[in-house]
């Protein structure tokens, strides 16, 4: 089997896993764009990994919403650094990652001809820049990655197929667009806020919601 012909979700491993020994991080992970615009993970190569991914997917906000917005790399060497308080408006983000012992974080558009499909996210629990080497060579794997998430048939299919236990968010925001009478945009914002206030994922308010366990009203909000 040629390596062209492996799953992939395999090749996407191994990517991620190259490039944290080439651009000396600590780990990296990966999120795809579902159909409603959300970058959805996918793959994380450590637990810490997976938290950046998670938290960005949950809040709403960070390095990869605005990767895949400006279709540019976002370097944030110092999370600590009150800059980015001030500049991005990742408040939250920034302080359950700093407290997680998050300090560095780049998130590297995934795509081509300008068109985003994801983003491949690296991680540092120190505070630091990449190296112009290590930016080049992740700039390399992101376009690898975003190649093959594009270039169709049944590879493209297979990786958008992990997205799929993210349905149940996408589905507890129809509901509560259609429990609160608003747009799907706000839907999704109440519930992150939900999830953020209780202090647990937007994957088990969402699961709640679309069990039937949990109503929202505007009483509630």
């Amino acid at each position: 089997m040629s390596p062209a012909s492996h799953p992939l979700s395999d090749r996407i491993a191994t990517w991620c896993a190259l490039v944290v020994q080439q651009a000396a991080v600590d780990g990296a992970g990966v999120s795809v764009l579902s159909a409603a615009g959300t970058p959805d993970p996918v793959h994380a190569t450590d637990e810490l990994s997976a938290l950046v991914e998670d938290l960005q997917f949950t809040l709403g906000v960070g390095p990869c919403f605005d990767a895949v917005t400006t279709g540019e790399p976002v370097l944030v060497s110092d999370l600590a650094d009150p800059h980015w308080e001030v500049v991005a408006g990742w408040q939250a983000f920034l302080d359950e990652a700093v407290s997680a012992g998050i300090r560095g974080v780049f998130a590297f558009p995934l795509g081509v001809a300008g068109a985003s499909v994801g983003t491949l996210d690296l991680y540092r629990s120190t505070p630091g820049p990449l190296s112009s080497d290590g930016v080049r060579r992740t700039l390399a794997t992101a376009g690898a990655i975003g190649s093959a998430l594009v270039s169709g048939g049944a590879s493209s299919t297979e990786a958008l197929e992990h997205v799929r236990h993210r349905a149940a968010v996408h589905q507890a925001a129809g509901m509560v667009m259609v429990q609160m009478d608003v747009g799907i945009d706000e839907a999704l914002v109440l519930l992150r806020a939900t999830a953020y206030a209780e202090g647990t994922s937007i994957n088990e308010v969402a699961a709640s919601v679309v069990a039937g366990r949990r109503r929202f009203t505007r009483e509630e909000a």
